[in-house]
């Protein structure tokens, strides 16, 4: 960065040098080269910090200033989380260009938004004829062979449709509504309590809903939904119980989107079961989850086996879905769903 900076400065000395040869003089001229010279200086300190920021090897703790090494999880000094403190390194680089960039929340937006597009892609939609809450509705035959939760599949052999279900959604309405909601409580949940724990406890939620939705219910259902009303029943049990005023504070604030789940519940097509089962199991998990990341040994080995296995389950049931999609296609056709 620093042979970037003085070949910069180097070639804006030469274009002024070409501007006094060919007569341009005067105060206006002076001001304009002083003014292009400070916005490069500007600029170039910019790229510095930049450069600096990207190979720094620590990062500060937020609660006693402590430099602790970037990868550490947390301070060796207070035992505070690092979690939301930028570190070095490309990841650095790439929050900079965009901020939510390696967060689980974007990284849960993209997968729903890349599923919803694949599946547009390679099965269209419905049509417009299916009115507006339709609009670029998949069949129903997509859904099924994607993996939506299905009664009596998710429990006789195929229980990864309980993850899969979570990343389906049944319109662009749908879609946009929870990936705007997801954009809303995931920030608030994961800087607060860590990456690990986030995904953690959105994995689990998801899967309870779908749990009581087969249970109670016999008709297809997606939808990220159910792990929304989870992050709202963990964050409102954590802040009323736990949080002290401010959590208290965003409880009440929280309390407002069960609202909206009370309307919700008298439209047609909703789950709510599976609504009702996510509240529920986000409830008791905001009544023993602590945040932050663990400070001790056994806290840190316990997150890592149920992150671990949260995120092998999904990889696995994507995988499973993978694997049986062509079985699915064909009992579609024996089912007179498909054609060809």
């Amino acid at each position: 960065m620093v042979t970037l900076g003085r070949l910069l400065r180097a070639a804006q000395d030469l274009l002024f040098r070409l501007g006094d040869a060919f007569g341009a003089r005067g105060a206006r001229w002076e001001w304009k080269k002083q003014t292009w010279r400070q916005a490069l200086e500007a600029r170039v300190a910019s790229w510095e910090n930049l450069e600096r920021g990207v190979r720094a090897r620590t990062r500060m703790c937020r609660e006693c200033r402590t430099l602790v090494q970037r990868r550490e999880l947390t301070c060796s000094s207070c035992g505070a989380s690092m979690s939301g403190i930028p570190s070095g390194g490309p990841g650095r680089l790439l929050s900079l260009i965009s901020p939510a960039f390696g967060t689980v929340t974007t990284l849960l937006i993209t997968v729903n938004v890349g599923m919803s597009l694949l599946i547009l892609i390679v099965w269209g939609s419905v049509g417009a004829a299916a009115g507006p809450m339709r609009f670029l509705s998949p069949p129903i035959g997509a859904l099924y062979a994607f993996g939506a939760k299905v009664w009596p599949a998710a429990f006789h052999g195929e229980p990864w449709r309980l993850i899969t279900a979570n990343y389906l959604h049944g319109g662009l309405l749908h879609l946009l509504f929870n990936c705007y909601t997801l954009a809303n409580l995931g920030p608030l949940i994961e800087e607060s309590f860590g990456s690990r724990k986030f995904f953690t406890i959105y994995t689990t939620c998801g899967v309870f809903a779908f749990v009581a939705s087969t249970l109670f219910s016999r008709t297809t259902a997606v939808g990220a939904s159910g792990a929304l009303f989870g992050l709202v029943g963990f964050a409102i049990a954590f802040g009323r119980f736990r949080g002290g005023s401010v959590g208290r504070m965003i409880s009440d604030y929280l309390v407002r989107w069960l609202v909206y789940g009370v309307v919700m519940f008298f439209m047609p097509g909703i789950d709510n079961i599976a609504h009702i089962g996510g509240l529920i199991a986000g409830g008791v998990l905001g009544l023993v989850v602590t945040p932050g990341e663990p400070k001790s040994r056994g806290g840190e080995i316990a997150l890592r086996v149920l992150f671990a296995a949260a995120l092998l389950a999904t990889l696995g049931s994507f995988a499973a879905m993978a694997l049986t999609y062509g079985r699915h296609i064909e009992d579609l056709r024996q089912a007179g769903m498909l054609s060809g």
